[in-house]
């Protein structure tokens, strides 16, 4: 057995294959996260693979900040609806129809606070950016602790 040369060197092998328990570990942990969920199946990857293939790549972003995004833009408009509403009904014309409007832009609203709340984030930053949003509201007194 080869020994290392110094305490940051490693020698060299002449085995291809990474039989490591690290590497074993490592291949796990991505068959996991990827949905494999078993050690079995993290056996059947082959060491050969650089590890840059082996690394999840989303194909797509995460849908947390889309929905986010939707959810904000959702609020402002609901917000711009009761104003709306609250000015017809000052006036006393057209507030049958400001109240479509607003009930309307409430319930897109909802809906897209239930997507938001039943749509799993694909990303650590996508979980980190669900909690920080959740976190907001509740400062602001919105929510459910308001009820």
């Amino acid at each position: 057995m080869t020994q290392a040369d110094s305490v940051h060197s490693t020698p060299p092998t002449n085995t291809p294959v990474d039989t490591t328990r690290r590497r074993f570990l490592a291949v796990a942990a991505f068959a996991s996260a990827a949905g494999a969920g078993s050690l079995a199946a993290a056996a059947m990857a082959p060491n050969d693979v650089p590890q840059a293939v082996t690394i999840p790549m989303h194909s797509r972003p995460d849908p947390a900040f889309a929905l986010i995004a939707e959810k904000l833009a959702a609020d402002i408009a609901h917000c711009e609806a009761i104003d709306a509403q609250d000015k017809a009904d000052e006036r006393g014309i057209g507030s049958d129809e400001a109240d479509d409007r607003c009930e309307a832009a409430c319930l897109y609203a909802n809906e897209v606070e239930w997507k938001l709340a039943t749509t799993p984030p694909t990303t650590l930053a996508g979980v980190a950016a669900v909690l920080r949003f959740a976190n907001e509201i509740e400062d602001a007194g919105g929510g459910m602790a308001q009820y």
